[in-house]
């Protein structure tokens, strides 16, 4: 018989990259130059970077630096998985017949954390880190064909990645197992989509806000 999982919930798209840190000052004088409040100016910076790419990119080249758009600035890290949260709906079936629907926290869980530590050894001194990503919602299949006897919870498991030196509490679905066999994910659909506020740490991995960015850069 064939085994289907059916997972419904949030999907990220997550990119890590380095940058140089001129390019972001120069963004975020931009920013606080059109907007003197920190909620604005991180709303500019946001937007700057996920969505105006002429401006992104000219600020860019101002520095000797190619922008090549958010989705594409990702040298150490590319994933694109659902989330696995409270929140996702899971649904078992058995030769496309719902047989049982499955909380998120009674699953066994193995956690990889994405460390920042070796990207961090590859930047210069004058480099910033930076994660930037997508939310959508959507529904995905993971199947398993020739399953033999019963459904049993407790042989289902998955493994996710997870980002906490990033401050991201999202848990990224990377797999799903059966007994200790891996399931094979189709097509997903998704709908709708949200930005992740960007992350940017310094080459000693401390968060930085907006100031921090510009700390060292005077206005030209």
């Amino acid at each position: 018989m064939q085994l289907t999982v059916e997972i419904s919930g949030y999907k990220d798209e997550i990119v890590i990259s380095s940058v140089p840190q001129a390019f972001l000052a120069k963004v975020v004088r931009h920013c606080y130059g059109k907007n003197n409040t920190p909620y604005f100016a991180h709303n500019c910076f946001k937007g700057v970077l996920y969505f105006d790419e002429g401006l992104s990119r000219k600020f860019a080249e101002s520095v000797g630096y190619e922008w090549k758009g958010w989705w594409d600035e990702n040298r150490f890290y590319h994933g694109s998985a659902f989330v696995l949260d409270d929140s996702m709906s899971i649904t078992v079936k058995i030769d496309g017949e719902s047989i049982q629907e499955i909380y998120p926290n009674k699953i066994a869980v193995d956690e990889t954390p994405v460390s920042p530590a070796p990207m961090l050894s590859q930047i210069n001194k004058d480099e910033l880190l930076i994660l930037m990503g997508s939310v959508d919602k959507g529904t995905l299949n993971w199947t398993l064909d020739d399953v033999k006897g019963d459904f049993k919870p407790s042989l289902l498991s998955v493994c996710v990645e997870t980002f906490p030196s990033f401050g991201l509490e999202d848990r990224l679905l990377s797999s799903i197992t059966y007994n200790g066999i891996p399931l094979t994910a189709g097509t997903d659909t998704t709908k709708g989509k949200r930005m992740i506020e960007p992350v940017v740490l310094n080459p000693q991995g401390d968060d930085l806000d907006l100031d921090d960015m510009i700390e060292g850069f005077e206005l030209e």
